[in-house]
C-alpha cells in the first residue's frame, strides 16, 4: 500500500514538474515574440515614408493588431531565403495564395504598402467578390488579364439574377493597385491558409502547373500553408502579411510587386460595406458573384507548346 502511494506520489510530481517546464517554455517564446515584434515594428518605423502608414504602425504596436506579425515574417523568410538562391533579378513579382475575406472595418490602402521594398499591391477580385482556383494560376504565372474575367453566380441553385448580371457596372480595365489608391480607405482584408491536400484550391492550382506549366522567372509563389505545429494560426489581417513581407524583403536583395490570389466576399460580423463608396473605388460585385477566367487564358503560347512536344 506504502509503495503504491509512493508512486503516486513520484507521478504526481513529475507530472507538475513536466507543467511547469511547458508553462517556463510558453513564457519564454512569448518573451522572445514580443522582443522580435518590438525590434521589427521598430524598423518598420523608422523605414516607413508615409505618415498615415506611421500612425498606423504606431497604434498597432500598441494595440496588440500585430500579435501574428513574427509568425507570418518568419514563415515568408523561409521561403524568399529560398528564393534568393535561384535565378531571378533583384525586380520579382510574388504572388501570395490564401483564402480570403473583407469584412467589419476599413484602412488606408497605403497600409498594404509600408516599405519601399514593396512598390505595388495588385488585387484582382472586385470588393464582395470570390475568385475560382483558376484565377490563382492565372495571377501566379501572369497570364490573366482584365478581358479574361467572366462573372456569374457562385450559387449552384436558387439565384435569381443571372450571370450576366453579376458583371459589376463600370469594372475598370486594369487591376486594383494599391499604389494608385494611395491612402483611400479600402476594407480590411484577412487571409487564411491553404490546407492541402483536400484543398481545393491549392489542388486546383498545382493541376494546372503540371498541364501548362510552373511560372517563370521572376515570379514567386507564396502558397499560405503551414507546416504541421503551426495550423492554429486561422486568420491574418492581409496588412499584416504585407508589413512582414516589406520587412524580409528589405533585408533581402529583392524588390516586389506583391499580387494578392484571395477571395474578397464581404464577410462582415455586423453591417456590410457602402457597396456604392466601394464602386468608386475601383468595383463591387453583388453577393454571391464569383469571378473565374475565360478560356482565352489558357490558349498555349510558344512556350507552352514548346514545353508540352519536348517536355
Amino acid at each position: 500500500m506504502q509503495a503504491s502511494e509512493e508512486m503516486e506520489k513520484s507521478l504526481r510530481e513529475m507530472l507538475e514538474m513536466l507543467l511547469l517546464l511547458r508553462v517556463k517554455r510558453f513564457l519564454w517564446n512569448t518573451l522572445q515574440n514580443l522582443d522580435q515584434r518590438e525590434e521589427l515594428l521598430k524598423s518598420a518605423i523608422e523605414n516607413c515614408r508615409n505618415q498615415r502608414v506611421l500612425q498606423w504602425l504606431r497604434d498597432g504596436s500598441e494595440s496588440g493588431a500585430f500579435s501574428h506579425l513574427v509568425d507570418m515574417f518568419n514563415f515568408l523568410k523561409e521561403r524568399i531565403d529560398v528564393e534568393e538562391k535561384k535565378n531571378h533579378s533583384n525586380s520579382v513579382d510574388i504572388t501570395f495564395v490564401a483564402h480570403g475575406a473583407i469584412g467589419d472595418f476599413m484602412i488606408p490602402a497605403s497600409c498594404l504598402l509600408p516599405l519601399p521594398s514593396i512598390t505595388d499591391v495588385l488585387l484582382y477580385s472586385p470588393w464582395n467578390c470570390t475568385s475560382s482556383a483558376d484565377v490563382s494560376y492565372g495571377v501566379a504565372t501572369g497570364r490573366i488579364r482584365p478581358q479574361h474575367r467572366v462573372f456569374k453566380c457562385a450559387k449552384d441553385d436558387g439565384c435569381l439574377i443571372p450571370d450576366g448580371e453579376h458583371r459589376p457596372v463600370k469594372l475598370p480595365n486594369y487591376w486594383n493597385s494599391m499604389k494608385t489608391a494611395g491612402d483611400q480607405m479600402i476594407p480590411n482584408i484577412t487571409v487564411s491558409p491553404l490546407k492541402p491536400p483536400e484543398d481545393g484550391v491549392w489542388k486546383r492550382y498545382v493541376s494546372l502547373t503540371k498541364k501548362y506549366g510552373e511560372p517563370e522567372r521572376n515570379r514567386i509563389v507564396i502558397p499560405f500553408i503551414l507546416p504541421a505545429e503551426r495550423t492554429s494560426l486561422q486568420s491574418v489581417p492581409f496588412s499584416v502579411v504585407c508589413l512582414a513581407a516589406s520587412l524580409v524583403l528589405l533585408s533581402s536583395r529583392f524588390q516586389a510587386t506583391l499580387h494578392l490570389s484571395a477571395c474578397l466576399g464581404d464577410q462582415s460580423a455586423g453591417q456590410k460595406f457602402d457597396k456604392d463608396y466601394l464602386q468608386t473605388q475601383y468595383a463591387c460585385a453583388v453577393d454571391s458573384t464569383v469571378m473565374t477566367p475565360s478560356a482565352d487564358m489558357f490558349t498555349l503560347t510558344w512556350r507552352d507548346a514548346f514545353r508540352y512536344w519536348f517536355g
